[in-house]
């Protein structure tokens, strides 16, 4: 808008109907920007609304991140009492007992088959987030072409702008 009002200024007139039409160029790419103002910001307040959930799902994530993480250190502490206490005790006698290794062996066999129910449901869903992320991550390097080239328009517009700026300061030199 600048670049386009200084040529208009630099333009010579001689009739009040050239005055005119200059001033209505100027006042035609005020509007021109404004029109493209208020349409990139409706683009702008809408990316912005898809950040702000963006951002209300980083923090549910962050908060089942940190619920994870309690968990693993509750473990670790019960783990390291219980390893305390059989450092401490030893084997006690009343819970070695052939009956109480068989409900412990018993114990154990039906929980490794939830644990093997728990892993092929894992499994699966972890295949299927590696599809999802290979998929993203595709569409994140065409982007990233895409952004390299748009770069390479933009620095062609401000070569094309600068050159804008030299005839019209040439001008006004005169």
């Amino acid at each position: 808008i600048k670049n386009r009002s200084a040529i208009l200024k630099t333009l010579k007139t001689t009739t009040q109907v050239e005055v005119n039409f200059r001033e209505s160029k100027v006042n035609e790419s005020k509007v021109d920007f404004l029109d493209h103002r208020s349409k990139l910001n409706g683009k702008v307040e809408a990316v912005s609304e898809k950040m702000a959930a963006a951002n209300a799902a980083l923090i549910e994530i962050n908060d089942m991140i940190m619920e994870s993480n309690a968990e693993i250190v509750k473990f670790n502490a019960d783990q390291i009492d219980t390893n305390k206490k059989l450092l401490e005790a030893g084997i006690l006698p009343e819970k070695c007992t052939p009956e109480a290794n068989a409900a412990r062996i018993q114990a154990n066999s039906d929980r490794m088959a939830e644990i093997l129910e728990r892993a092929k449901a894992n499994a699966t869903k972890v295949a299927e987030i590696m599809d999802k992320a290979k998929a993203n991550r595709t569409h994140i390097l065409e982007n990233s072409e895409k952004i390299y080239a748009r770069r390479a328009e933009i620095e062609e517009n401000h070569k094309k702008i600068a050159a804008n700026a030299a005839i019209i300061a040439e001008r006004i030199k005169g």
